[in-house]
């Protein structure tokens, strides 16, 4: 039952050996162990610090991408609108240039067409009068070629002459 039963100098001794080895590890090994230790939580720390400010920069990122992705959607309706909005403009500009450009073919169309009917009036004119002359040559021929008639056609444009004067 020794055994079972330790003895009083076994205690001891034991005892006194725990702490000679505890003295000497909290003297030389226990300070650089929670050195160690404590440079560890230190890094631990540090590294979920730096993993928070990440993704907190993450978190900035996306909202940064989300507003710029917004803005150039805006942007992009304003310039979408502008563009609908120049183009409108330059048809309704066009448009009214066309009319204006109309207007003036027509004014200048009717002014030649004025003068095309003024010279083809005054061909005509000129034309009749030549067929007069031409009629009233061969009239005055056919009248002249016969001498008692020409005497009588000579009196009578004297006389008809005469009478109007």
């Amino acid at each position: 039952m020794n055994l079972i039963t330790p003895d009083f100098g076994i205690i001891f001794w034991q005892t006194t050996t725990f702490l000679v080895v505890l003295l000497i590890l909290s003297k030389f090994a226990w300070r650089p162990i929670l050195a160690i230790v404590q440079a560890r939580e230190d890094e631990v720390a540090h590294a979920v610090a730096k993993i928070t400010q990440a993704q907190l920069l993450i978190k900035q990122a996306d909202d940064d991408r989300a507003r710029l992705i917004e803005a150039a959607h805006t942007e992009r309706e304003r310039i979408i609108g502008q563009a609908l909005a120049t183009q409108q403009a330059i048809i309704d500009q066009a448009h009214q240039e066309a009319l204006v450009v109309k207007e003036h073919l027509l004014k200048a169309a009717k002014i030649e067409i004025t003068r095309e009917e003024a010279r083809a009036l005054e061909t005509l004119k000129a034309n009749v009068g030549s067929l007069v002359v031409q009629v009233a040559e061969k009239l005055l021929v056919k009248e002249l070629s016969q001498n008692g008639a020409q005497w009588e056609l000579i009196e009578r444009l004297m006389g008809n002459k005469n009478a109007a004067t």
